[in-house]
């Protein structure tokens, strides 16, 4: 059950992460292209385009991209087993 849960805790911590992470970024897409009235936007994210706004007459419908937010969550559940690493290794120094 811990080598379970060392191993579940990090991938779910990682994905929920990024999930809040591009939900916000998302806001601030929807937030900007209001404001400035573009035609289109592209959401980026570390670098990576993970939405598209198009405004159809006076609101903006979002398209995800689905490949791309499939590796900024690959590279947060990443960085959450580097972390957990971590704290494992500091945990049993200090025993």
């Amino acid at each position: 059950m811990r080598k379970f849960l060392k191993i579940a805790v990090p991938i779910l911590t990682g994905f929920f992460i990024a999930m809040i992470l591009m939900g916000v970024v998302i806001y601030f897409g929807y937030t900007q292209a209001y404001a400035s009235n573009v035609e289109t936007l592209t959401v980026k994210m570390v670098g990576l385009p993970i939405y598209e706004l198009t405004k159809t007459s006076t609101e903006y419908t979002g398209t995800t991209l689905g490949t791309n937010m499939g590796i900024i969550c690959g590279i947060f559940i990443l960085l959450s087993f580097c972390v957990s690493g971590i704290i494992s290794k500091v945990r049993k120094s200090h025993k």
